[in-house]
Formats: structure tokens, C-alpha cells, sequence
């Protein structure tokens, strides 16, 4: 074609049809290209984990530690929980005077299905309407034992002593040492109470009475 004739055709706007096709080739191509780019992405937004749960649950119960006593050497057993309700010890104790000395025994066990633990005598308290100096005029010693009576044979050199010794006597208000008791009702803590009125004691005190509360204070093992 001749110069001239190929200048109209520049003229009249027509392009070549040679530039058309590899632009909207390479259009497409990238077109496409992007698209996959985003199709990624989007896999990877939408993958989820798989989950799963354990669960536990318990039961809990509470033990118990409850104590009772016999001042009949076992034969009955009952809960004396207030000074009110105190077990009575059997002491001979009517009529004594200076230098006189008399015994009681006490057992003290847990009741069935009761933890172990540890017994602490208190010191003793003037019962209500006592005389308080005829009170002051006694003495006492405590021993645990674990057969025998409960008698002056239980006070000896090797004797478990709870208050006092085999060579000293203390006031109505001394507290003991403690001592341990068994679980479930098994065997007995054996005590045995002598009680002196002082050799000092005033001759005022003829005719005047009093009385001794003491706390066995429990105390459970776990």
C-alpha cells in the first residue's frame, strides 16, 4: 500500500486490529490473577477448628467428732454438751474435813462413726451457789488408767498423770494436759479424779458446801 493511502486510513481513526487483541488479552490475564488472590484469602478466612469439652463433678460430706461419757465405768454412756447437763461423778464427798481425800471416776469416748482426737480437761469452775472459799480449800489430782478401780492405787510414781503428780497436789482450777482418744467409740478414756481437802482448811468452813464443774474440751484429729 501506498504511503498516501495508508495516511487516510490514519486519518479516518481506524486502528490496526493487531493492537486490540494482546491488550485485552493481558487484561483478562490479570483480571483472572486477581481473582485468585482474593479466592485465597478467602480459604483462608473461612477455615474453622473442631472443639471439644470434658466435664467432672464431685460430692463432698462433712465427718464428724462428738464425744460422750460414763461415770458408771462404761455401763451407760450419754452427751453432756453444757455445764447444765454435766455428768454427775459419784464422789463420797459428804461430810469431809481437813485431810480427807475421796475419788470419782470419769470415761470419755467418741461416739460410733466419730473421728479420733485429743481430750483437754479444763481447769474446774465453782458450781452455781457453792461456797467459793470452801471450793479454794480443795486440791486434786488426775490420772488416765486403763484397768483397776479408781482408787489411791492409781496415784503412783508411774502413773499418766492429766493434772498434778505422784508428789503434788493443785487447785480445783488447774487445767490438765491433754490426751488422745480413739475413733468410732473405741476404747474409753479412763479418768480418775482424787479430790483432798487442805490439811489448812478453816474451821469456818464447817457445815458450807460447794461443788466443781470441769469442761473435757474435744478437739477433732483432722
Amino acid at each position: 500500500m501506498s504511503g498516501p493511502a495508508m495516511a487516510g486510513n490514519f486519518r479516518t481513526g481506524i486502528k490496526p486490529r493487531t493492537t486490540i487483541k494482546p491488550r485485552t488479552a493481558l487484561l483478562r490475564v490479570r483480571a483472572l490473577l486477581a481473582g485468585g488472590l482474593v479466592l485465597g484469602v478467602g480459604a483462608t478466612m473461612t477455615l474453622a477448628a473442631w472443639n471439644d469439652s470434658e466435664f467432672s463433678t464431685g460430692t463432698f460430706s462433712a465427718s464428724s467428732f462428738a464425744l460422750q461419757s460414763s461415770t458408771d465405768s462404761g455401763g451407760t454412756w450419754q452427751e453432756h454438751a453444757t455445764s447444765a447437763t454435766a455428768a454427775t461423778m459419784a464422789f463420797d464427798a459428804a461430810g469431809m474435813s481437813p485431810g480427807s481425800v475421796n475419788y470419782a471416776a470419769i470415761w470419755v469416748r467418741t461416739t460410733s462413726g466419730s473421728l479420733s482426737g485429743t481430750l483437754a480437761l479444763q481447769g474446774g469452775q465453782l458450781a452455781q451457789g457453792g461456797d467459793a472459799a470452801l471450793f479454794a480449800a480443795f486440791d486434786y489430782r488426775v490420772v488416765r488408767y486403763s484397768s483397776g478401780s479408781c482408787d489411791a492405787g492409781q496415784f503412783g510414781a508411774g502413773s499418766s498423770y492429766i493434772v498434778g503428780s505422784s508428789s503434788s497436789k493443785l487447785a480445783l482450777g488447774t487445767a490438765g494436759s491433754s490426751t488422745a482418744v480413739a475413733a468410732n467409740a473405741a476404747s474409753p478414756v479412763q479418768l480418775c479424779f482424787e479430790i483432798t481437802m487442805k490439811t489448812t482448811a478453816d474451821n469456818s468452813l464447817q457445815g458450807t458446801s460447794s461443788g466443781a464443774v470441769w469442761e473435757i474440751q474435744g478437739t477433732s484429729d483432722s
